[in-house]
């Protein structure tokens, strides 16, 4: 029989028991999110110094009056969590300061565990601002940086800096005009075109050119057959006819690269 001092405690009511189970699984799901975030964020931390990089380059003209740059950017994931939706963004400036190229490229994934190797293919437009690239030896300052989509909730930025050394395929070009003379019965000027193929690749198409003199019609024009290989320097003359009583002292010689039906403008040459 029951003590008649003992007093069964009271159930707590229902919205008590629910308040208090909803608090435990609160405490449960708050350290889970914790230790999760603290995972993400390390995992982050980890893309950055697995050191992504940007590969080795090489270039060609391109027909539409570009410089076509074809190079790699890698990527380690040694974490847990795939990498979603990566694209690149890409800025290359010259010596000077001149942004040459800032475009975009991607997007891909990189799974968790994995790498990847990304093909990118560049094309610097040789406009006004670049036309150094034909004919001076020069570094470019390469900045590349990316944001991805990680774990699926959170955003990851890796970035490259980096700096490279371009060849000019007309490295140091020059064009002499020499003084006039006769050569059978007609007047001529010797013009002499000389610079140093320093690109990855050959120099293969026709450069003509004009003498230009300071004011009127074009004094004199020619053309040379090129095969350069890379590397190599060039340095040929030949004696165009000269129209009577054009000077051309003070003027210039404008040249252009001709290439699988491209013409390329190169810089101007001043004439004494």
């Amino acid at each position: 029989m029951a003590s008649p001092l003992y007093h069964k405690p009271p159930i707590p009511p229902g919205i008590y028991r629910a308040a208090r189970a909803l608090r435990r699984i609160s405490t449960i799901l708050l350290v889970f999110v914790i230790v999760f975030v603290a995972i993400v964020a390390y995992s982050g931390v980890q893309i950055v110094k697995a050191k992504p990089s940007v590969g080795t380059s090489t270039t060609e003209l391109e027909p539409n009056d570009t410089v076509a740059v074809t190079t790699s950017f890698s990527l380690t994931n040694p974490t847990y969590f795939a990498i979603h939706d990566f694209a690149l963004h890409f800025l290359i400036v010259n010596a000077s300061g001149t942004p040459l190229l800032d475009t975009t490229a991607g997007p891909d994934s990189v799974p968790a565990g994995g790498s990847t190797v990304l093909p990118i293919d560049l094309y610097l437009p040789v406009t006004a601002s670049a036309t150094s690239l034909l004919t001076e030896n020069q570094y470019l300052d390469w900045y590349v940086w990316g944001n991805a989509s990680y774990a699926y909730l959170f955003t990851v930025s890796v970035g490259v800096a980096t700096e490279r050394s371009w060849g000019a395929p007309f490295d140091n070009l020059t064009a002499d005009v020499g003084a006039p003379f006769m050569a059978n019965g007609a007047l001529v000027v010797p013009v002499t075109i000389s610079f140093t193929d320093d690109a990855n690749f050959a120099d293969v198409g026709n450069l003509d050119f004009q003498v230009v003199p300071p004011a009127g019609a074009d004094c004199a024009q020619g053309g040379f057959v090129l095969n350069v290989p890379a590397g190599q320097p060039y340095d040929q003359t030949q004696d165009v006819g000269i129209a009577p009583g054009c000077d051309p002292a003070g003027g210039h010689v404008a040249s252009e690269f001709v290439v699988n039906g491209a013409t390329i403008p190169l810089p101007p040459e001043p004439i004494p």
